[in-house]
């Protein structure tokens, strides 16, 4: 995957919140300030070059959608943080969050503690 700007991001944010739609559909979503039309325009065209969106044409318009999951591109771009942040290491970025993070709760750290003893088992067997 290409890598994608904040501004980029966001709207690729909203295409995956409504789906599919037309460019001020997708404006519409938008937080305050709201960009400039021909701006959202012109990142969906940039989304859409690098592979990320596509579109179908209903008369005179445009009705984009993404190429890529939200799950995909989460995956993507955690597993590259992991490896230039982290050398690679899954241990040492969940190690950073855990020991870093003083908003991890009690109950979060003892939900991923369940994630991982699952994770054990399945490998085990």
């Amino acid at each position: 995957m290409k890598e994608i700007t904040k501004a980029q991001e966001d709207i690729l944010q909203a295409l995956w919140q409504i789906n599919d739609g037309a460019v001020s559909d997708v404006l519409d979503i938008l937080p305050e300030p709201k960009p400039a039309y021909n701006t959202v325009a012109t990142v969906i065209k940039v989304l859409e070059k690098k592979g990320y969106v596509s579109h179908k044409t209903y008369g005179k318009t445009n009705v984009y959608y993404p190429l890529v999951s939200k799950q995909d591109y989460a995956r993507n771009v955690l597993k590259n943080s992991v490896k230039g942040l982290f050398n690679g290491s899954f241990k040492q970025a969940v190690s950073f969050f855990v020991r870093e993070n003083k908003e991890v709760s009690l109950a979060e750290l003892e939900e991923l503690r369940n994630y991982i003893e699952e994770e054990i088992k399945n490998k085990k067997n």
